[in-house]
C-alpha cells in the first residue's frame, strides 16, 4: 500500500480514538447529579395517623410525620435537590402509575414506595373481623389473599417498570406494611371483638401481601424491600405500647401508624440506606 495513505489512515484512527476518549470524558462531566427525591404511596407513605395534615386533604398527607418527610430528616448529610411528596391516602397501584409519576426524571435519586394493600382490599376485611364473625373475617381475609396473588403481580411489575423507565438513576426503596394487630396468645392484650383466630386472619393476610411484594421487587434491578414488621413486633394494635392506631374518633386514622409509628417506618429505611 502507498505509505502516503497508510499515514493518512493511521492518522485517522488517531484521530477517532481521541475523539472517542474526548466523547467519553465529556460524558462522564456530563453525569447526571440525581439527588431529587420522590415519594409515592397510599396513606401509609402519607402519614395518615400522624396528624398535622396539610393542605392536600383529599390526599390527607402529614406535612412532616409521614416517614418520607422523617427519613429525609435524619439523612442529615445527604444533599436533596427537590423533595417531592406525591403519596394520597386511598391510592391504589394504578394510581400511582397514572396520577403520581410526573416528578420522575433523569435527575431523580430516591424513591420511596408503599403500596397495594389498598388494592387487596384489606379496609373491607378489617371491618368484616371487626364486625363479622371469626367465619366471616378469615373468609374475607382469603378473598384478599386471592386477589393479592392473582391481580397484583402483574400490576407491581408494570408500576415497577414505570418507575424505572422514568427514573434510570435513582435508587428505589419498597416499603411494606406490619402485622396490624397483636399476635394471637399475646398476653395482656384486650382488643374487643379482634379475637386471637381474626388477629391471626389479619396478620397472616398482612404476611401474603408482603412477601408477594417482596418477591416482585427483587425482580427489578435498583428497588430494595424494606420488611418493617419486625420494627412493629410488639408494638401492634392492641398492645400496651401501640404504634398501629386502634378506632379512632377520626375514623380515617384508625389502623394507621401513630406518629411512633410513622418513625418506626423512618428508621427500617434509614437502617437501610444510611
Amino acid at each position: 500500500m502507498n505509505r502516503r495513505w497508510i499515514s493518512v489512515a493511521t492518522t485517522a484512527v488517531a484521530l477517532a480514538a481521541l475523539t472517542a476518549c474526548g466523547d467519553a470524558e465529556e460524558a462522564a462531566t456530563k453525569a447526571v447529579d440525581a439527588r431529587d427525591f420522590v415519594a409515592l404511596g397510599d396513606s401509609y407513605a402519607a402519614g395518615l395517623g400522624a396528624g398535622n395534615y396539610g393542605d392536600k386533604q383529599d390526599c390527607v398527607q402529614s406535612k412532616d410525620g409521614g416517614y418520607p418527610h422523617l427519613w429525609a430528616a435524619l439523612r442529615t448529610a445527604a444533599t436533596f435537590g427537590t423533595i417531592t411528596d406525591a403519596t394520597c391516602a386511598g391510592a391504589k397501584i394504578n394510581d400511582v402509575r397514572y396520577e403520581q409519576l410526573t416528578a420522575l426524571n433523569e435527575n431523580t435519586g430516591w424513591v420511596t414506595l408503599t403500596v397495594g394493600g389498598n388494592d387487596a382490599g384489606w379496609t373491607k376485611s378489617l371491618q368484616a373481623c371487626l364486625l363479622g364473625t371469626d367465619e366471616t373475617c378469615k373468609s374475607s381475609v382469603d378473598t384478599a389473599v386471592t386477589t393479592v396473588e392473582s391481580a397484583l403481580p402483574a400490576e407491581l411489575d408494570a408500576l415497577y417498570k414505570v418507575i424505572r423507565d422514568r427514573a434510570p438513576n435513582a435508587k428505589v426503596y419498597v416499603l411494606g406494611y406490619p402485622h396490624l394487630v397483636a399476635a394471637p396468645g399475646a398476653a395482656g392484650v384486650s382488643c374487643e371483638a379482634l379475637s386471637d383466630a381474626r388477629r391471626k386472619a389479619l396478620n397472616d393476610g398482612a404476611d401474603s401481601l408482603d412477601e408477594l411484594i417482596k418477591g416482585r421487587v427483587a425482580a427489578v434491578q435498583g428497588f430494595t424491600f424494606v420488611d418493617v414488621r419486625k420494627a412493629f413486633e410488639g408494638h401492634e394494635a392492641c398492645t400496651k405500647e401501640p404504634w398501629i392506631h386502634g378506632l379512632r374518633d377520626n375514623l380515617s386514622e384508625s389502623y394507621h401508624p401513630t406518629p411512633e409509628g410513622h418513625k418506626a417506618y423512618a428508621d427500617a429505611l434509614f437502617a437501610v440506606t444510611g
